[in-house]
């Protein structure tokens, strides 16, 4: 919207537990690390090939992989609990009914605004040593920004963010990743070039016990020539095999398995887009920004495939415009959101 142009069970075995973890916790940390960052401009990672959606005994190289997993020294939370992995495939659609925003200067007209996105992904391990690990990732979305009401334009957003991670085993009870996220936008309805924006960071993780870990380092932002820095800090807690509490800076997050169908979770995550408008003398960043608090249920259809449904209000959502000189800056008041999406759940 252009504020410009006004007119399931667990494994029985310790192998199949261990390889599970792996791919699980890769996903993870780069899930993670990239929610931390401002406005959650990044909300999922993955690969744009979906390598996990194919079942690994067809696929010789990936059984290498594997294998080369269970071999490693790598140690992995929630190896051992019932509450389902992080997804490592997956296709989002979430919806932000229409909302009023508001110029917090009281300058611009106020517009009614919806926002569709969807989104997929995966993730492949691409190198696995004793106590190494190469991920590579990407992720696909497209938001629909769509003006209800208010002299303003549409906007459909594409964004491409191919990742690359290293992790490293440094002893038993500690691990380190480093991670890479470029990305790639372009506005659509008015057909603005390519810009890109981006992440990077270092996380690590210290094991005080096998059921509580602790996550710590720090994600810099590249955002349109800003630069930033922030923390990253919190713990994983595995109170009972049917519990996970992720007590993580800035967004918390509590699964519990009632049932090994069923999986049902709270917490807050962000989301949102950046992109860059350009046109004769001007260039104008804009920022679409949101922090949700969701609540969701899942249900396991078959063998990893889950179904997922989430609903919740948004916080802090606005629109910020930055031009050489000046910034502004539309508010929203706390609105409905709604999530619906297919995973895989290895």
């Amino acid at each position: 919207m252009d504020f410009r142009e006004i007119a399931g069970p667990p494994s029985t075995t310790a192998s199949t537990v261990t390889v599970r973890a792996a791919r699980s916790f890769m996903v993870g940390v780069c899930m993670q690390a990239c929610s931390a960052c401002r406005f959650g401009t990044i909300t999922r990672l993955g690969l744009v090939v979906l390598f996990a959606t194919f079942p690994y005994p067809l696929q010789a190289d990936i059984n290498d992989i594997l294998e080369a997993i269970r071999q490693s020294e790598f140690r992995f939370a929630r190896a051992t609990s019932e509450v389902p992995f992080y997804p490592v495939g997956w296709f989002q659609y979430r919806y932000y009914p229409a909302t009023e925003f508001r110029d917090e200067q009281g300058v611009q007209p106020a517009a009614d605004v919806a926002e569709h996105t969807i989104s997929f992904g995966a993730v492949l391990p691409v190198y696995v040593d004793r106590r190494d690990m190469v991920l590579l990732g990407g992720d696909v979305a497209r938001d629909a920004i769509q003006v209800k009401s208010g002299p303003y334009q549409d906007q459909r957003i594409i964004r491409l963010t191919p990742v690359a991670v290293w992790l490293h085993q440094i002893d038993k009870d500690d691990m380190l990743g480093v991670f890479a996220a470029p990305i790639l936008s372009k506005e659509m309805v008015s057909d603005q070039p390519w810009n890109t924006n981006g992440f990077g960071g270092v996380i690590g993780m210290h094991w005080h016990s096998d059921t509580l870990q602790w996550l710590y380092g720090g994600v810099y932002e590249y955002n349109f020539g800003g630069s930033y820095l922030y923390p990253y800090l919190g713990l994983q807690w595995q109170p009972t095999p049917q519990w996970s509490v992720a007590l993580l800076f800035p967004w918390p997050s509590i699964s519990y398995t009632p049932a090994p169908r069923w999986l049902l979770q709270l917490g807050v995550a962000p989301g949102g887009s950046s992109w860059v408008s350009q046109g004769d003398g001007f260039e104008n960043t804009q920022t679409f920004s949101a922090w949700n608090l969701s609540a969701g249920i899942a249900y396991r259809l078959q063998g990893p495939w889950w179904l997922y449904a989430g609903a919740g209000a948004t916080g802090f959502r606005g629109l910020t415009q930055k031009m050489p000189g000046s910034e502004s800056r539309f508010e929203a008041q706390s609105s409905p959101v709604y999530t619906l999406s297919i995973q895989f759940r290895p």
